[in-house]
């Protein structure tokens, strides 16, 4: 091969490489539009909540929402959601001029808002809308919006349809009643904006297109022209679309602490035929401005780990914020004494305030409340903490049985702890014994223990303050062999009245059967006999017994003998 052809496909090699790093791609599958709105487009400061798409449940998949990440930032920003009018992977396809279309159902719409913005039919409808609650004053997003009809089809008679339609309480007054926010900014002082939608005839190189006539611009805005500062034409073959605009903010005042909703949207209009696309920028949906809020709703006397944040809407310069704090709950005795001001340093966009409660005030309310107000009219919050006391931490261990060392099926015993007091949510169990493992069941408020010995057993309990408390008992192994009387004397007396065997306490699954002499069963007892057979009705004789000490189930040499009633009073 020759120097010539080694260079030019060196060249080659080079050029597409680099033109295969920078293109667009586009994911609109791997998740459903719930998450992706969710886990893409939403930045802080808001609770979203009742996501829908298309007037339905958004957990779904659809070929016109995805996720887009461009390595040049050649449509304003490296990552972020599409919304298109058809499938939204055209977008990573190679400009190649011309007009470009991709799926969609062609099916027309029947969105009101977006008819309100166009006189022309509405085809591939793809609008996403959700409740929203802001922790600010105001709440914005950035986005660029590009189309396949750019630029032969500016100042015509077909127009893509989009636009940001919010709803809600307006802070100047009245309410927002589906209002585009979608506004193109006033060219001579781009943080004000005009009330002129975002549109393909209103932003563009301000000439009318092959298929328009300026005159259809200049009854939709007559200052068209000076908008063009806000277009630009797609140049590069990273991405499809011939033309878009600039990065734009859409933004609008709000009321923190109240509920609005916001209809995202964008259609094909008069005809289901060259896509437009609304790249939306990855978390960028925030609420701004002062802030408050608190990192739990209730906290114990004595137990750390409350604290509140202020947060500011820039990190700017150094500021100062006052606080009203309130609630009856004394502040400097309840709690650790705090400011009523908060300093921000330059850079700092949050500043913590710790909530130390007192465990030795005196004050024997079982419950107290503490708020903390932003001292300005614009803020939001102001978040309850309440204060709790808590009944001091107890925990009590159930007596150890006594263990017969001659009973092979009464060689272990459950302990069980139980825990009164403390503060609920960290309970943990140490089980503590001098020469005993107690393996995987240590944690649990039970054990089942076996030991070799005399053994002393203890737990140690834990709340979620960190307070302690502990019990013991010991589990005591004895000779218990049962000592069977041969005669008794059910005479009323009060002295032998009963069939009284020793240490039948210990056997509690024992089983007594008394037979006369005739081998009639006339008493028995199961679970346990408890010494308290005096003969019943029957008269003076010799009487035969079996007596069953571990019961039916572990039943090992049944103890047999007779035994004499003596002096009834039958």
């Amino acid at each position: 091969m020759s120097t010539f052809f080694q260079k030019s496909a060196l060249a080659l090699f080079l050029f597409a490489t680099s033109i295969s790093y920078a293109q667009i791609t586009v994911d609109n599958s791997s998740m459903t539009v719930e998450q992706f709105v969710q886990n893409v487009f939403l930045g802080s400061g808001t609770t979203v909540s009742n996501i829908q798409f298309n007037g339905g449940p958004a957990n779904i998949v659809n070929e016109q929402v995805g996720e887009f990440n461009d390595p040049n930032s050649d449509v304003g920003f490296t990552n972020g959601l599409i919304m298109g009018s058809g499938d939204v992977t055209m977008a990573s396809q190679a400009n190649t001029g011309g007009g470009s279309s991709a799926g969609g159902t062609g099916q027309g719409g029947n969105d009101p808002d977006l008819a309100s913005i166009t006189n022309d039919p509405i085809f591939d409808e793809c609008v996403i809308e959700f409740d929203f609650v802001p922790s600010g004053d105001s709440i914005s997003f950035q986005y660029t919006f590009a189309s396949e009809e750019y630029e032969e089809y500016v100042c015509g008679t077909v127009n893509d349809a989009f636009g940001f339609f919010l709803s809600g309480t307006n802070p100047a007054g009245g309410t927002y009643n589906a209002t585009n926010i979608a506004l193109i900014p006033d060219p001579n002082n781009p943080s004000q904006y005009t009330t002129t939608p975002v549109s393909i005839n209103t932003v563009n190189p301000g000439v009318a297109g092959s298929f328009g006539n300026a005159a259809t611009c200049a009854a939709a805005d007559p200052n068209w022209t000076s908008y063009n500062i806000f277009y630009t034409a797609n140049n590069t073959g990273n991405y499809e679309y011939d033309g878009r605009t600039v990065t734009l903010t859409a933004t609008a005042a709000v009321n923190c602490g109240e509920t609005y909703h916001i209809k995202l949207a964008i259609g094909d209009a008069g005809d289901a035929v060259f896509d437009s696309g609304v790249f939306l920028e990855g978390q960028s949906f925030n609420s701004s401005g002062l802030s408050i809020s608190a990192s739990v709703s209730q906290i114990y006397e004595g137990c750390p780990g409350a604290y509140y944040v202020v947060t500011r809407p820039d990190t700017l310069e150094y500021d100062t914020i006052g606080l009203i704090i309130q609630g009856d709950a004394t502040n400097g005795s309840d709690y650790d004494f705090i400011n009523d001001t908060v300093y921000f340093e330059s850079g700092a966009l949050t500043d913590t305030i710790w909530i130390n409660v007192s465990s030795t005030d005196g004050d024997t309310n079982a419950l107290q409340v503490l708020e903390i107000f932003i001292n300005d009219s614009s803020a939001c919050g102001g978040p309850i903490i309440n204060i709790l006391q808590a009944d001091p931490l107890e925990v009590t261990i159930n007596p150890g049985d006594t263990i017969c060392t001659q009973d092979p099926f009464n060689q272990s015993h459950t302990f069980i702890a139980t825990v009164t007091g403390g503060v609920p949510g960290g309970y943990g169990y140490d089980w503590i014994s001098p020469n005993y493992d107690f393996g995987m069941s240590n944690g649990q408020d039970n054990v089942t223990v076996n030991p070799a010995n005399n053994e002393w057993f203890y737990v140690n309990v834990s709340d979620a303050c960190g307070s302690f408390a502990s019990s013991e008992q010991e589990l005591v192994y004895l000779e218990c062999d049962l000592e069977i009387p041969n005669i008794f004397t059910p005479n009323g007396d009060g002295f032998n009245d009963f069939f009284e065997i020793i240490n039948m306490d210990h056997y509690p699954n024992a089983v007594l059967e008394i037979y006369n002499r005739w081998g009639n069963l006339i008493f028995k007892k199961e679970n346990g006999y408890n010494n308290d057979w005096d003969g019943g009705e029957f008269s003076d004789g010799v009487y035969f017994y079996i007596l069953i000490p571990n019961g039916y189930t572990n039943e090992i040499n049944p103890i047999h003998g007779q035994v004499h009633i003596a002096g009834s009073m039958n």
